[in-house]
């Protein structure tokens, strides 16, 4: 198949030398440009991927788009609003659409701004992009996982089952079909992973392996009791955990940059449907403690109104 990621970052880059090392065509489109500085016409990846494997990197968002047949998008959940804008009004067609992480929903907030132009396009959404990989350097990429198992939802809904085998056969991991876009937004357990870790240090720098146990299985039940008001059964905490590959090193940056963005997505939808989630309202609050800034609030949610949001799902829970 003919893939553009949407990212260059890490998990972009080794995600194309994933699809590339099965054949399929790969190109690279940085959002800022300075994720792809340093490429020609190849990603070195080393670890759990290993080799050589061709790319073309597209100085601009139409080329990148330009005969694609599915489109990546590899951002931090953070920043895929503002991307998700830019490729709303290049797109032509409709291609098919993969966001991996799908926090947030914002595959819906993709679809939303695709429909005003009158483009209906399958999106796929995905609980957790499907590597774990580090910057090396320049066109050097070190792959630390590739995932055992993925998780989607779709919009519509009715996609997940045609997007599943074309899951596959672009990364060859197994990938189970969820209920829809918001249990694949529920179902990604990073961004409270990584509050916990911040949360949870011991001597050394790394995380109290106990305490870090207690916060995140108190995030999780509260996420499950919010899940379950939508009807959605998630992947537990361990069964989540090993088909990742177990967890990932602590990391303060990302768990300031994505923990709060998660938080909020799930206070609000907790606000919406009066589900109480005092841990996650605690740990919210401890993060902006630690950073010493605001950390509040959900620019996607916030364009798709989550009292009206909370609603319609709900609606479609009890259809």
């Amino acid at each position: 198949m003919r893939l553009t990621i949407l990212g260059a970052g890490p998990v972009g880059l080794a995600s194309a030398a994933l699809a590339a090392s099965r054949g399929h065509g790969v190109t690279l489109w940085s959002p800022r440009g300075g994720g792809t500085r340093g490429i020609l016409d190849a990603v070195l990846a080393e670890g759990q991927v290993s080799g050589r494997f061709p790319v073309r990197v597209a100085a601009d968002l139409g080329r990148a788009l330009a005969d694609a047949e599915v489109l990546l998008l590899a951002v931090p959940g953070h920043a895929q609003g503002q991307v998700m804008r830019r490729i709303a009004a290049v797109v032509q067609g409709a291609p098919t659409v993969l966001v991996a992480p799908a926090t947030s929903l914002s595959p819906l907030l993709l679809d939303r701004l695709l429909v005003a132009r009158g483009i209906r396009a399958p999106i796929g959404a995905l609980a957790a992009p499907p590597v774990t990989a580090r910057r090396i350097g320049g066109d050097r990429v070190w792959v630390g996982a590739v995932r055992r198992r993925l998780w989607l939802g779709a919009v519509p809904a009715a996609a997940t089952a045609r997007l599943a085998p074309l899951v596959e056969a672009l990364f060859g991991i197994p990938t189970t079909p969820l209920a829809d876009a918001l249990a694949a937004a529920l179902a990604d357990l990073m961004p409270l992973l990584h509050a916990a870790q911040a949360l949870a240090p011991a001597p050394g720098g790394s995380a109290d392996p106990a305490a870090l146990g207690r916060l995140l299985a108190a995030l999780t039940a509260e996420r499950d009791a919010l899940a379950a008001a939508f009807g959605h059964r998630l992947p537990t905490v361990d069964s989540f955990l090993e088909e990742l590959g177990g967890l990932a090193a602590p990391d303060p940056e990302r768990a300031l940059a994505e923990a709060p963005h998660a938080l909020s997505f799930l206070l609000a939808l907790g606000r919406a449907t009066q589900v109480p989630m005092p841990v996650a309202e605690a740990t919210l609050t401890l993060l902006e403690v630690l950073s010493g800034r605001p950390l509040r609030g959900n620019a996607i949610l916030a364009e798709l109104d989550p009292k009206t949001l909370a609603r319609q799902l709900l609606k479609g829970a009890a259809a």
